[in-house]
């Protein structure tokens, strides 16, 4: 991650203020963000998890019945959830298809397409204005001679997560927003060009699950 342009300095309160920003702007009490997650990167993520818990649950976004596993995503130290849902069967109907980005007759049908869901509505008794300013000694090495107050790479992902999977905003263009505030302020914030891969690489890259062979 670079640093910021010469002559800009941005603090923990400036990204407070555009994430406060961008909420009110995006925020709506209906519905959810969604990402379809790559279907290789699914396939391999199947694999690599066989005793992931999966249950069938009734979706209301594709009113039917789908598999459905929970995954706790890491950011600035504090779990968020995140719902992973799979097809049980083909259902040649217009929700479900679109939900699962299936053409019509679920033409590129799959058993290991994987559709992520946020929040539907953010944690009043998360404290955002903590969490962003702590997330900034966080993403310092700490301790004697660390870095404080560090905006990185590793900050402006967990904030960017932050504001999705908590359920802050209900549309991409805040995401592009935010990662786009960033890059004039002089960091370089390029992951990818696509929003929901870029999300997808994020929220894999620190998570736990609940494994089905582990009894409570």
């Amino acid at each position: 991650m670079e640093e910021a342009a010469p002559g800009i300095t941005t603090t923990y309160i400036d990204v407070i203020t555009k994430f406060k920003d961008l909420k009110r702007k995006y925020y709506t009490d209906r519905g959810c963000m969604i990402s379809t997650i790559d279907d290789n990167f699914s396939k391999q993520f199947l694999e690599e998890h066989p005793n992931l818990l999966w249950e069938e649950t009734y979706n209301a976004y594709t009113e039917a019945y789908v598999l459905t596993a929970k995954i706790n995503v890491t950011i600035f130290e504090q779990p968020f959830v995140v719902y992973l849902h799979r097809p049980i069967k083909q259902i040649h109907r217009y929700e479900y298809e679109e939900f699962f980005g299936f053409g019509g007759h679920c033409e590129g049908f799959s058993f290991d397409r994987i559709i992520a869901t946020y929040a539907e509505r953010f944690d009043d008794n998360i404290d955002i204005e903590y969490l962003l300013m702590t997330g900034t000694l966080a993403s310092g090495e700490g301790g004697e001679g660390g870095k404080c107050c560090t905006i990185d790479e590793k900050y402006i992902k967990n904030t960017l997560k932050l504001m999705v999977l908590g359920g802050y905003v209900k549309y991409w263009r805040a995401f592009n927003e935010f990662k786009e505030w960033f890059k004039e302020r002089g960091f370089n914030v390029d992951f990818e060009t696509d929003n929901t891969g870029t999300m997808t690489s994020f929220i894999f890259e620190e998570y736990e699950y609940v494994d089905a062979t582990v009894k409570e």
